[in-house]
């Protein structure tokens, strides 16, 4: 009879306060009845239309579980009419999903609300922030969820091929800087979008939902399967984790992070950041009334200046101790403890929610948020908690109150967890797989198997392995280009970006046909860095670990692998085959090893996709090809470059093969052979073939780049390096670029093209941008603490490692070098600077008190270059978040500090305006120091300022009185220490400035005599 109770007076309640306002004719719901001056409620916007909507089905299915099939008809009707009106919202603005899929533009998103009565837009594209993820992906989310749990929602193939575009829509989250979940993008409210976790969190649990799911239901037709590419909800996954516990570059932490730990995304696996990012949410942002949005949230208080959308940076910490307090934030915790099993903490949030509702007509609601009057401001800034808040006038926050219902439907026992969780994401939130990966290695004709069977490798060929055949994955890549496509909804299917590691490890059935399809390794098949036998071998293992880290899927992974006769024929090939006999007998991964091309297809995940009008292009056997040795009739210059390829040395042969291209066009006419005319371009082909095979690195990148090629993974690497919010610089202080994870694979092209004029030092720059993006995708550790990518700074770091002699170099230096060797030391410069560099600051400055250094430790620093690590330390700076913390806390000692030129804004830091509009632990406080640092020239100086710097931290917190009324002019303190340090040691050298003597010191000492200076300047502002 209690049950019965319960479901009687629920149905009641959210008769009245939700379905009786739910319009008619288009099933949507306003989001309040409030207009004020914060805005029109009585929009649908779609992040609380399918919140406010959660407890209408989730009383259904507890109606439909007691029986009452009248009442659960009817609310299930209603969410499926809320659902279907969104959607067709949506479908009426098709051309700005397909715009937005390749522009990425905030002006082309979707809008974030629309008119309740008609479904249509209410505001123009550049009059809201809409372009929120967050909210797309939560529809998306719950559509699967919904229609898991028996709802048939999407009832056309044209609202699937919508719902697919969808899909696309939000796979770039984790490279997509959007308003975020309170539409106004960074805190300051002025408009500028970030890339927010709660976005990329609730996209990577949509797209987990739907990878494979029917839209029509378990029984539904094959074409009503939505696809997703695995690696997006990888890159999802990975961008996650490296911003939690923070929400964005503005914001150090967010309640919204609450809806992706938990309810309803399920995003994290990981159960320490799930109660690391709790805990700082309840720890910073945790009241009586609810929960803060955010660190220094105004919206709402009495402090807030109502007349305008934004706020100054000035008046950000005025805010702090008075923000808003939300109980919505308390029905996520609240349904989060009943999913763990939680009563007591469930019991807890239930009565703290029952305590903040107010009482209207009868039925207890939650208001929007409690804020604090105005009489009561100063006395919560002086003890903060101590003050009553008030509820506003916005009762009830139709999507709070849902969840608060939808929680107390199962704290009574109506509904179990899995009843809410169809799909159960909360088991499996991305618990990866240790899956095996089945190796097939394919020849393209009997030539080659014999060779790989003479040196022990097992393989078919492309003959053998029919009716499978093997698709290159630039071919993949056109498939999924008609994946969605709607002629209709005038829709494509995916753009045409670089498929990875994870797409390509699974297998297809595209029309009827059987496909495996090649790694991306192999996407380029004149790639010279394929030859490179070393670098093969070593990404063929880096990719098979990504893909065994980074699996999802209950199926073996696929990695297929094309021995052409050409590779082959490379140099060293003793070593790739080595790596590939040890894959396969598991001799040193027990979880990689061999299978026939038919095996691994039946033991793997088959996606199959029905494509109109695509014409693939699968691989297909070929005899062996051996590159032409001898010319017909060459012009006499271009003849002694083919004969002297094997004899000369490159850096010679480079010049004088970039004598006999100047002023030449590629169409020019240089010989002929077997009676047609040979171009330019058709004899530098041939002689960038033979470089390749034969190992002449310097050639080889000369001629990549004379053929105006270009590496196809570049804009793949830019996202990736996006999603760790790393900025990427080419060139140098004379020709600089500044890249964008925007850019297309185009425009990076011709950026790259204008900023390199040196043909090897372009294609140096591409080879290494891309490594760089491979390692931050398979290595993220190595950048910790890294806010720039100033690539020149890398090329000059590769070109001086080992070096012996400080005489100057050229970067033809650098491109005689293997790939795998430059691969190497990019590897090697991040981890030495990640470890050594850390190490030997800690010991430049140890703490008051510590114990003396070892006697190894000593020696150490006598014996360094302290000069040369400063160059080094220079050229690639981090960040750690002690000395972040550090340097924003001694911003209270001081007026301004320059760290460049006198009085230049560029390089000004106004310590009260950073302080009160920036916390120490936001990514926007650490990006505004690298850029203040990064411009500083040389490096060796730059060194020196981040150690003035951190004597100033010390120095500020060793004297808490401390304060420097007059700028802090790092240039003028570290040339006053020279002079001291000079004067003191009587170690002037002729014809050498102070500074350098003082640079050629250790830290300790150039921070001793630092910190003396400081005292100085200290004193001289102190009162008589």
């Amino acid at each position: 009879m209690k049950n019965k109770s319960v479901l009687n007076q629920l149905f009641q309640d959210i008769d009245t306060v939700i379905l009786s306002r739910q319009h008619p004719v288009t099933g949507l719901l306003p989001a309040s009845t409030s207009v004020n001056h914060h805005g029109d409620y009585t929009d649908a916007w779609v992040r609380d239309n399918v919140y406010s909507v959660v407890c209408v089905w989730a009383l259904g299915m507890a109606l439909r579980h007691a029986g009452d099939r009248d009442r659960s008809d009817q609310l299930e009707q209603a969410t499926i009419k809320l659902m279907r009106g969104l959607l067709q919202s949506m479908m009426r603005q098709s051309d700005k999903v397909e715009t937005f899929k390749s522009s990425l533009d905030p002006l082309d998103a979707l809008h974030a609300k629309y008119d309740t009565a008609s479904g249509l837009t209410v505001v123009a594209d550049d009059a809201w922030g809409h372009l929120q993820i967050d909210a797309t992906s939560l529809y998306l989310l719950m559509l699967a969820q919904m229609t898991a749990s028996g709802l048939r929602i999407v009832t056309t193939f044209s609202e699937v091929d919508f719902v697919q575009n969808l899909v696309y829509y939000i796979s770039s989250a984790y490279r997509t800087p959007d308003y975020g979940i309170w539409e106004r993008g960074n805190k300051i409210n002025n408009g500028k979008t970030e890339i927010n976790a709660s976005s990329v969190g609730m996209a990577k649990a949509a797209l987990q939902a739907l990878d494979g799911f029917n839209l029509f239901g378990p029984t539904g037709p094959k074409r009503a399967t939505i696809h997703v590419v695995a690696d997006a909800i990888s890159l999802a996954r990975t961008t996650l984790a490296s911003l939690l516990p923070r929400e964005s570059v503005s914001k150090e932490v967010d309640s919204a992070l609450l809806s992706i730990i938990g309810f309803p995304a399920f995003a994290v696996s990981r159960e320490k950041l799930v109660t690391r990012t709790r805990d700082e949410i309840l720890g910073k942002l945790g009241g009586h009334y609810g929960c803060k949005r955010f660190i220094w949230d105004g919206h709402q208080t009495a402090l807030e200046e109502t007349s305008r959308l934004y706020y100054e940076h000035s008046e950000l910490a005025n805010f702090e101790h008075v923000e808003s307090e939300w109980p919505l934030f308390f029905t996520y915790l609240y349904i989060q403890a009943l999913f763990d099993g939680n009563e007591s903490t469930a019991q807890h949030y239930r009565d703290r929610l029952e305590s903040l509702m107010v009482d209207v007509d009868g039925i207890g609601l939650l208001p929007e948020l409690y804020y604090l009057p105005d009489d009561r401001v100063a006395a919560e800034k002086k003890q903060p908690g101590s003050q009553e808040r008030v509820a506003n006038d916005n009762v009830p926050l139709v999507w709070a109150q849902s969840l608060y219902w939808t929680g107390l439907i199962m704290h009574e026992g109506l509904l179990e967890p899995d009843h809410l969780d169809p799909l159960f994401l909360r088991r499996r939130a991305t618990k990866f797989i240790k899956s095996n990966i089945a190796l097939v290695v394919l020849t393209d004709n009997e030539v080659t198997k014999d060779i790989l069977s003479e040196h022990g490798v097992i393989a078919e060929t492309l003959q053998e392995i029919q009716p499978l055949t093997a698709l290159p994955a630039p071919e993949l890549v056109k498939a999924y280009g008609q994946v969605g496509a709607n002629s209709a909804l005038k829709l494509t299917g995916r753009p045409a970006r670089r498929l990875q590691s994870l797409a390509s490890s699974q297998t297809y059935q595209i029309n009827g046909k059987v496909y495996l399809t090649l790694s991306w390794l192999q996407s380029e098949e004149e790639d010279y860095r394929l030859y490179d036998a070393q670098w093969f071998s070593e990404s063929l293992a880096q990719e098979i670990e990504h893909i065994r880290k980074h699996w999802i899927n209950q199926e073996v992974a696929v990695f297929t692998l094309l021995m052409t006769h050409e590779l082959c024929q490379m140099p060293h090939i003793e070593s790739l085959f080595e790596a590939i006999r040890s894959l396969q007998l598991r001799t040193e991964h027990e979880h990689v090893g061999y299978a026939s091309a038919n095996l691994a297809y039946r033991a793997s995940r088959v996606n199959a996709l029905s494509i109109r009008d695509v014409k693939l292009e699968p691989l297909a056997p070929r005899d062996c090809s051996h590159c032409l040795n001898q010319w017909d009739d060459l012009a006499p210059e271009a003849q002694a470059i083919w004969d002297s390829l094997t004899e000369s040395p490159e850096i010679e042969l480079q010049k004088q093969l970039a004598g006999f291209l100047h002023k030449r066009d590629l169409d020019t006419l240089v010989g002929q052979h077997e009676g047609q005319p040979v171009t330019l371009q058709q004899w530098l082909e041939m002689l960038y073939r033979r470089a390749r095979e034969l190992n002449q690195w310097l050639m080889a990148r000369y001629c990549f780049a004379a053929l105006n090629r270009f590496h196809s993974d570049l804009a793949g690497s830019l996202s990736v390096l996006a999603m760790r919010h790393l900025l990427v610089v080419l060139g140098d202080k004379k020709r600089e670029f500044i890249v964008s994870a925007h850019l297309s694979n185009d425009e990076l092209m011709e950026g790259v093209s204008r900023t390199y004029k040196d043909p090897v030092e372009r294609t140096l720059a591409q080879e290494m941008l891309a490594q760089i993006g491979t390692l931050v995708r398979t290595r993220p550790e190595l950048f910790d603490g890294l806010r720039s990518i100033h690539l020149h700074n890398f090329m000059q770091l590769c070109l001086r490692q080992g070096r012996i002699s400080d005489d100057y170099c050229s970067l033809d230096e650098l491109g005689v070098l293997p790939p795998s060797t430059v691969t190497q030391r990019l590897i090697d410069i991040l981890t030495y600077q990640r470890r050594i560099f850390t190490e030997e600051v800690q010991l430049s400055k140890p703490e008051p008190g510590a114990l003396p250094r070892s006697a190894a430790e000593q020696f150490h620093a006598l014996d360094a270059d302290w000069f040369e690590w400063r160059l080094a330390r220079g050229l690639v700076t981090r960040l750690d978040n002690d000395f972040l913390k550090a340097i924003w806390q001694s911003l209270a000692h001081a007026v301004t500090l320059e760290f460049g030129d006198r009085d230049s804004e560029e390089s000004t830091l106004e310590c009260e305006l950073v302080r009160s509009s920036m916390t120490s632990g936001e990514e926007s406080f650490a990006q505004l120091i690298d850029r203040l640092t990064q411009q500083l020239h040389p490096a060796y100086y730059k060194t020196a300022v981040v150690e003035a710097l951190s004597a100033f931290t010390h120095y500020c917190e060793a004297n808490p009185e401390a304060y420097f009324e007059q700028p802090v002019v790092f240039s003028q303190v570290l040339e006053a220490a020279a002079r001291q340090y000079v004067a003191e040691k009587d170690h002037a050298k002729p014809g050498t400035r102070d500074i350098d003597n003082l640079l050629e010191q250790s830290p300790e000492v150039l921070q001793s005599y630092v910190n003396q200076v400081l005292a100085e300047l200290d004193s001289a502002t102190q009162p008589a």
